[in-house]
Formats: structure tokens, sequence, C-alpha cells
């Protein structure tokens, strides 16, 4: 079965993808701070029980000791868990179908961290996926809640719905217009936050930025989707716009064939290297010129990355020979 990241979402010429967490505490128990590993696993040993008898067949339960170091960060690396939930791995269990697209980390931060990860802008149906599987657990589980503050979580910024809808949005042509500091102050005007998805937060690798809402209480979930979408929109047309712009100038163009030409011919080519010309690359392939599916291009965002390569190939490889695999990886996508 293919993985959530190598299918097609909408706008996915800038929106790589969408992700809605919903943060989640099980009555009668401490935070996760303050369980013990038998306490936690006893939290998961109840969510796969719910699950197997609701959902039979559907999910796939993992411990996270039980697994490798390339793997627990191949899921970092993929945006499926946090790196806080593989820096340590006792008592936590990662539970998710086997496209990846919905998922629960138990014992994160909250005992269950509900999430679902689609291609491109799809926030309703991400929703959906989210608030299905929490209404589901609910019934079973009862969490934690209070009819002022609405969903306890362990931190206090999540209390209320205890959701976070996410957008990452590759955005080279706004940031080469240095645009982006314009647009992080703009957005969080409006209850949102702008930053960098991998690297520095004013220059992220290949051009990442992730939007999410920074507002919990006092706004209802429906309503934070809707808010986000529509942000969301507004900077897809302004980074297409500005595409266009740059198509027409003969020292972008120079710029955007010599990347082509590296992700072409490289024989050895950094992660670092090739995202950066992917980002020059998107634009190119958004206005037609370079005959690409953009889904391609998007799923190497996630499967080019230094420990998912390791997976891939079964073994931790030498940086070198790792470098000179994804560089045959990529040229295949333009034969």
């Amino acid at each position: 079965m293919s993985k959530w990241y190598q299918l097609q979402g909408a706008e996915n010429d800038v929106v790589i993808s969408t992700k809605v967490s919903i943060a989640r505490n099980v009555k009668g128990y401490n935070f996760t701070v303050k369980l013990n590993s038998e306490e936690k696993y006893e939290i998961a040993d109840k969510i796969d029980e719910i699950l197997d008898k609701k959902l039979p067949g559907k999910f796939v339960s993992t411990p996270m000791n039980e697994v490798g170091r390339d793997l627990q960060i191949s899921l970092a690396e993929c945006n499926l868990v946090s790196p806080e939930f593989i820096s340590f791995a006792e008592g936590r269990t990662l539970v998710t179908t086997e496209d990846e697209s919905l998922s629960i980390m138990v014992c994160e931060e909250d005992h269950l961290k509900i999430q679902s990860l689609l291609p491109g802008l799809e926030l309703e149906k991400a929703y959906e996926l989210s608030n299905t599987l929490d209404t589901l657990l609910d019934e079973d589980l009862e969490f934690a809640f209070d009819k002022k503050l609405g969903y306890l979580t362990q931190c206090p910024t999540n209390i209320g719905t205890a959701m976070r809808a996410s957008v990452t949005l590759q955005l080279p042509a706004l940031s080469m217009r240095g645009q982006i500091p314009r647009l992080a102050s703009m957005v969080s005007k409006l209850g949102l936050v702008l930053t960098g998805a991998y690297g520095e937060a004013d220059n992220p690798v290949g051009s990442l930025f992730q939007l999410s809402n920074q507002v919990t209480l006092g706004i209802s979930e429906e309503a934070a989707i809707e808010n986000l979408k529509s942000i969301s929109l507004s900077i897809v047309d302004q980074e297409r716009i500005t595409r266009n712009e740059l198509m027409n100038s003969l020292k972008f163009q120079d710029i955007l064939w010599r990347s082509i030409g590296t992700l072409k011919n490289a024989r050895v080519i950094s992660f670092g290297e090739f995202m950066e010309a992917l980002a020059i690359a998107k634009v190119g392939i958004s206005n037609g010129e370079i005959k690409v599916p953009c889904e391609r291009m998007n799923e190497l965002i996630f499967t080019m990355q230094p420990a998912t390569l390791n997976v891939r190939f079964g073994q931790s490889l030498d940086r070198q020979v790792r470098d000179v695999k994804r560089a045959e990886a990529i040229r295949k996508i333009f034969e």
C-alpha cells in the first residue's frame, strides 16, 4: 500500500502536506510526566483493545523501544512522530494505519496525540479523520474534560479544543523576494504562526514552512480549520503570482535550469543540496516548464532523508554512499 505522501493532494504545487493533531488524556490517570512505564503501556493496551474491537485489522501498534534508531528517526523525518517522542522510547507506543495517514502517539506529552496526515491542502478531510477517531476512542476511554476549560492537557497552552492543525508550504518564490517576514507578521495577527519546517526559522531547508493555529481556547475546531484554510489559500495565491513573475526573469531562468541540471545529472548529492535544487525546480514544474508531477517531487522530500534512506536499504549507510543512492533515485524521476 502507498504511503500518504505518495498520493496527490489539492494545491500540491505549493502545499506539501496537511496535519491535524488532537491531544487527549484519559480520565483517572496522572499526566504523562507522572506516569511510570507500566502505566504508559496500560494506556496503550486499552487503545489496542478498543481499536481491535471496533476497527479490526486497520491499525498496527509498535512500542518504540522495539524498533531500531534509524526507523525511529525515519518516522520523525516523515513527520509521523515528534523528535521528543523518540528522544526516550521506553513506555511510548506508535499506533498507525498501514498508509500512515492516521496515527496515535501514545504517551508523548499527553496520553494520546491523535493525528492525521494527508498530501496537499486537505484540512477538512484531515480534521474529519482525527475527529472521528477521537470520538470513537472517547466512548470507551473517557477523556479528561472541564466544562469551562475544555479538554485538559499537560501544557496549559493546549487547553480548550487541544487541536493543532498545520499545513506545510513550499515557498521558494516568496523566500527569494524576501516576503516571509511580512507574511509571518500578517498571519500572527490572525491567530496563526509561520515557522520554518526544517532548519533555521527564517531560512529553512528547501523553503519549507509550517503554518499552524496558535489559539485552542475560545474558538471551535471548525472555525480554526476554516481560518487556517482561508489564509493558506491566500498564501498559495501569493506564491503562484510571485513564481510567475520570477519565470519572466532571465536571471531566474538561469538559476532554474542549473537546478534542474543538478537534479537530472548529479552523481552525488546531499539532502540539503537536493532540497535547495528541488525548491527552485518546483517553480518551473508548477508553471509547466518542466514535465514532472508535483506529487513525485513532494514524495522525495520524505523518502530522500538520511535515516529514511537507511531504512529503505536495510542498513546504516555511510554518508557518501547515501548521497550516491539519493542521486540515483532523483535521476530516475527525470528519465
